[in-house]
């Protein structure tokens, strides 16, 4: 049996009426961090089954920056919220925080919600560059043995194939999610980004690809905005890049749910492994309004 996870929006509505743009303070009760995680589906990974790939990792991203969480190969996907909705304000609406660094990202891409049904992409710099594939799709195999670490093969839809390699010696726990049971197989489609490790002569370099990521040292990752400090270091979102599944621009006011889910498919050589986005947390840019 086959497991589906469509990363993709199906068709949905297209405009949902112009946008209301205002950041006047106000008085709230509301957080600013992520208040639950509604579900966390990792692909195959170095990470997960560990102290960084579960569900109790997942559950460390509510109420602040506490923990990093894992998202495997490519398709990893997490689903969030906050304790309100946010909301189109001018300039970035929310920020997500990775753990990336120059030289270093794994760039996830961000989708949105309004109802936890109709899904919108936040379009990012590179979504059209060489690389990228608007209509990807990955299935891995599950392991004979998930008993220890074993690499983990895929297939894609262009033909390709590969394997989340094994790096025992340091990650000897299985790269089969736990959460997957006994599923054969796990499909994951998305948007993939092109591949941004690149051997510098001394070692690889995972480049950034822009602004529009999660987990990506992009321009705008140390600016601190709407005057709070905690953005500081993370990447910055707003809801004006809004895309269909078609990449036609949507107006969306608020948001109810935010999902990301790692868009690049590359291994690495050596003791990097496979290219895997972290998500360390979330804000709010209007929880006081």
């Amino acid at each position: 049996m086959k497991d589906s996870i469509w990363l993709l929006p199906i068709a949905g509505l297209l405009g949902l009426g112009g946008c209301n743009k205002t950041n006047d303070p106000e008085q709230s009760t509301h957080s600013k961090w992520i208040a639950r995680i509604v579900s966390y589906t990792p692909a195959p990974g170095q990470f997960v089954n560990s102290e960084m790939g579960t569900w109790e990792a997942a559950e460390s991203l509510v109420g602040g920056k506490k923990g990093c969480l894992s998202l495997g190969g490519f398709g990893g996907v997490v689903v969030f919220e906050f304790d309100h909705e946010v909301r189109n304000i001018e300039g970035p609406d929310f920020v997500l925080f990775g753990n990336a660094f120059d030289g270093s990202s794994e760039p996830g891409v961000v989708e949105v919600s309004p109802d936890g049904e109709r899904w919108y992409r936040l379009s990012g710099a590179a979504d059209e560059a060489e690389g990228s594939v608007a209509d990807y799709e990955v299935t891995y195999v599950r392991p004979e043995q998930l008993e220890r670490a074993e690499e983990v093969g895929w297939t894609d839809n262009r033909g390709g194939s590969g394997a989340i390699e094994a790096l025992d010696e340091i990650h000897p726990q299985s790269y089969w999610p736990v959460s997957a049971g006994a599923e054969r197989t796990l499909t994951f489609r998305g948007i993939r980004l092109p591949d941004n490790a690149v051997w510098n002569g001394a070692k690889y370099v995972l480049g950034d690809l822009g602004e529009g990521y999660a987990d990506n040292w992009s321009p705008d990752y140390t600016a601190v905005v709407g005057g709070d400090p905690d953005t500081k270091y993370g990447n910055k979102f707003d809801l004006d890049r809004a895309v269909d599944e078609t990449g036609r621009r949507v107006e969306l006011r608020t948001v109810r749910q935010i999902r990301v889910y790692t868009a690049v498919n590359q291994q690495v050589e050596g003791m990097l492994g496979e290219v895997s986005t972290e998500i360390c947390g979330a804000l709010s840019l209007s929880a006081g309004l």
